[in-house]
């Protein structure tokens, strides 16, 4: 399962750069990024689907390591898509205005989830049967709009935090780029 998920991880990444290279409106961009995560993550859980994991540690592994990245990059390129869809068209200050609120609400995400933030980036492991081995939680008792997570196969109770974390990470940059471009 790691080869198969770091040849398609690699193929996803080169393919949401030709995204970038091959169109030069930024929402087909985005729009061609998506759609690429979005089939890749199908293929991964296709995999995962007739996969049977070895140990429950190769389990914690798939869902606190690999998912994520997939699922991580497909919620980036959901923020950003809907960042374009409602930037404002007219003042400089407006758009300045807006990807302030961007910033913030991004900032807000990490304030609401500290704790699991903190357990994550530092490295913590001591939760990881609760959190990432599905037999262990109920992932339908944490609601999430994430499309990718309605298969109780391939979801546990946290995996979706944690690919939040990678998307609010990487949007984070995207949203200081485009503060400094609207600076009034």
């Amino acid at each position: 399962m790691k080869e198969q998920s770091d040849l398609l991880y690699q193929k996803m990444l080169a393919e949401t750069e030709l995204c970038r290279q091959q169109n030069p409106v930024e929402k087909e961009q985005i729009e061609c990024a998506f759609r690429t995560c979005e089939m890749t993550w199908k293929k991964l859980q296709s995999l995962l689907h007739d996969h049977r994991f070895g140990s429950e540690m190769e389990e914690v592994w798939f869902f606190k390591n690999v998912k994520p990245r997939f699922t991580g990059l497909l919620e980036y390129y959901a923020l950003v898509y809907k960042a374009a869809l409602f930037i404002p068209d007219d003042e400089e200050q407006d758009i300045y205005k807006f990807w302030q609120n961007e910033l913030y609400l991004t900032k807000k995400f990490f304030s609401e989830h500290e704790s699991f933030y903190q357990y994550y980036k530092t490295g913590m492991t001591e939760m990881d049967t609760i959190y990432f081995v599905r037999a262990n939680g109920d992932p339908t008792a944490f609601p999430s709009s994430r499309t990718y997570s309605t298969d109780p196969r391939a979801t546990t109770t946290h995996d979706h935090l944690i690919a939040s974390i990678i998307a609010r990470e990487r949007y984070i940059s995207y949203v200081e780029q485009r503060m400094e471009r609207a600076h009034p």
